[in-house]
């Protein structure tokens, strides 16, 4: 019901705004309808006291570091009122809490001290035109001049003076009120959430003192209290940290300081990374209150990715001070990194030794790796089909074992033939043995002598056709549909997407792109290049280069090497085939032929680390742009210097990108 004042009648249209504000709020049931209110009195309050509320450069320099916290400055105290359920749920606690006070002394004035009030009083200021002074008698502190120069001048303007019966300019956490004086009511809101880094609870204990008898605090109380959060499951509740209540601000004035200390057991489970989740929970005063999330004030925090010992105990500690915050002790799970022969991860040779070498590095801790062993990472994601990228996000993105094994099963989608296969060339790779199902001395000859003296002397190839021009419409087909685009609509080519990286698209896996991997030409090619057969095929991505107009441009890769600009220079290849028709000017691959045979010197002659050798004047030059048709491979050696180009046709270019290794 709505609250008459003696204060409406013959007042001035702010007061009566501001009485009005007070009876919306106190009638508002969610922080919507109190976001509506508060938006324009907290526009007007700033207008009256001159402060902008979210300046340029705001860095809060202006707060105050006191032995047992930060108290924030005049700016970030008045950006408190923003938040409105905070606001809306103190208020209507607030005013209870009056009217409680009142029922009880009908005949005395209700003593309040307001410890923190910012350079509005939000809490209470609102609420002052619904009561008289001989109802209500109030007390401001504040341990910045600034904000209560503000306050006062906000009460003098709505007429409030008789209610307010002091103005302290001090720090709360130690002030002492003269004579005996006791209060019916403290009220104080310096705390963040889990109670850190503001002096909350410090000041509290302190002034829980000067309470009268029946006397109260506002908020009532403040819980602060422990979750575990394991993927796949119900959150587990573990118990409470710290309860911030009058009870317990009494003991911690006594010097009882073993409220503030405790364990936590945790329960049994698969030894996996957990979250730890604390929420903080505000009951204001009687059915008021905050929860999770309702406020900036009980916004849960996360410790992540922990490896805790299943059955140990989460040690917690509140500690005070400068800081004031909650720290933790726990017992980490040791994660022993097993052999390359543990089958336990979907029976895959090296799988689960993997994924546990990722964990152990997002932990940040060292482990022993084999000489080789980055290849046989590498090997593992690429005869899985999964490829380097896509494979090392998977491995990063799972931290719950049965959540890897089933991302890795619905990727690959591997039978048990293929599982054998793959196990079989990882053990040789492992173990520096030749394949036993191969021969590394016949490869297949589907090369002329005419082409291996011309990939002797330039470094790259253009093999014609091997794919057919199907194979290449389905896989344009692939890309355009991912673009969202038309072939007939330019306009429709520039659109951006979460998957290009410059004219690279991550797109690894899709029928049509595994289905040219597998032309058995493709393979005889590298395998008669490479002069051995245990070769191993790539998952790579795809490209799009469309036309440059007068709001695109190329923006790369330009030319550069992918390996290191090192000597010895080993044979390695690189390659890629034209899913479209690709004329020189149509963004074509560019190299430069024959380097591979002059890279040593040349590096002899450098003085310059590797990222200066790739930033050259490539001007200066021979780079060739290499057409060719849909369909055809053009591979090359890796130490030329390659790249994409201007695409100054009209029609774009696109590429599916493919290379094989040896095991």
């Amino acid at each position: 019901m709505r609250q008459r004042s003696e204060l409406e009648s013959g007042q001035s249209a702010d007061i009566k705004a501001l009485i009005h504000f007070a009876n919306a709020l106190l009638q508002a049931s969610s922080a919507g309808d109190a976001k509506r209110l508060i938006d324009p009195m907290l526009a007007q309050l700033c207008a009256m006291t001159e402060i902008e509320l979210h300046p340029e450069y705001f860095g809060d320099t202006e707060a105050s570091i006191t032995p047992f916290g930060k108290a924030v400055s005049l700016t970030t105290a008045a950006q408190c009122a923003e938040d409105p359920e905070r606001g809306r749920v103190f208020i209507q606690g607030i005013y209870q809490a009056i009217q409680d006070k009142l029922a009880l002394n009908p005949g005395r004035a209700v003593r309040i001290l307001y410890a923190g009030t910012g350079p509005f009083a939000w809490l209470l200021l609102p609420l002052l035109p619904l009561f008289s002074a001989s109802q209500v008698q109030v007390t401001l502190l504040d341990i910045h001049q600034a904000s209560l120069d503000k306050v006062a001048k906000l009460i003098k303007h709505f007429q409030l003076a008789d209610r307010v019966g002091e103005f302290v300019c001090a720090d709360a956490s130690l002030w002492q009120p003269e004579s005996e004086q006791t209060f019916d009511l403290i009220v104080s809101e310096t705390m963040k959430h889990l109670l850190q880094q503001e002096p909350q609870v410090q000041i509290f204990s302190h002034l829980q003192a000067y309470l009268g008898a029946g006397g109260s605090l506002i908020p009532e109380s403040i819980e602060l209290d422990a979750w575990l959060d394991i993927k796949g499951k119900d959150l587990t509740y573990l118990g409470p940290l710290f309860r911030l209540d009058l009870p317990n601000a009494r003991l911690l004035a006594q010097g009882e300081r073993s409220i503030f200390a405790g364990s936590l057991l945790l329960p049994d489970f698969h030894p996996q990374a957990v979250t730890l989740k604390f929420t903080t929970q505000v009951r204001v005063y009687a059915e008021h209150g905050l929860a999770e999330n309702q406020s900036q004030l009980t916004l849960p925090q996360y410790k992540k990715s922990l490896w805790l010992k299943p059955l140990s105990r989460v040690s917690f500690s509140y500690q005070q001070g400068e800081y004031p915050d909650v720290k933790f002790e726990y017992i980490e799970q040791n994660m022993a990194l097993v052999a390359s022969d543990d089958l336990s991860c979907l029976g895959i040779y090296h799988l689960q030794r993997l994924w546990q070498k990722i964990q152990l590095r997002k932990r940040g801790e060292s482990f022993t790796e084999l000489a080789n062993e980055w290849h046989l990472d590498k090997a593992l994601l690429d005869l899985c089909g999964m490829g380097l990228e896509p494979g090392m996000k998977v491995l990063y993105q799972y931290d719950n074992p049965q959540e890897f094994i089933n991302a890795i099963r619905q990727i690959t989608k591997l039978t048990a033939a293929d599982i054998d296969g793959i196990n079989q060339h990882l053990r040789d790779l492992s173990q520096g043995t030749v394949p036993t199902q191969v021969s590394l001395l016949h490869p297949s000859k589907v090369l002329s002598d005419a082409q291996l003296a011309f990939w002797q002397r330039e470094g790259y190839l253009v093999v014609p056709q091997v794919l057919s021009a199907e194979q290449c419409a389905q896989a344009r087909e692939f890309i355009w549909q991912q673009l969202d685009a038309n072939e007939q609509e330019p306009a429709t080519w520039y659109q951006s997407h979460a998957f290009m990286q410059k004219i690279m698209l991550q797109l690894f896996r899709h029928p049509q792109l595994d289905a040219n991997r597998q032309e058995p030409k493709i393979r005889q090619v590298f395998e008669q290049l490479w002069q051995r057969t245990d070769l191993v095929m790539t998952t790579d991505r795809v490209s799009f280069n469309p036309p440059e107009t007068k709001t695109w441009h190329f923006p790369g890769p330009d030319m550069h090497w992918d390996m290191p600009l090192q000597l010895p220079v080993k044979f390695a290849t690189q390659g890629l085939i034209y899913l479209s028709d690709t004329s020189a000017e149509q963004g074509a691959f560019c190299c430069v032929p024959g380097f591979h045979l002059k890279i040593e010197e040349w590096l002899r002659s450098q003085n310059k680390s590797d990222i200066e050798l790739q930033q050259q004047d490539w001007s200066r030059w021979p780079v060739k742009p290499i057409a060719a048709r849909a369909g055809d491979l053009i591979i090359w050696h890796h130490a030329l210097p390659h790249g994409a180009s201007p695409n100054l046709a009209k029609l774009p270019r696109m590429v599916q990108y493919i290379n094989m290794y040896p095991l």
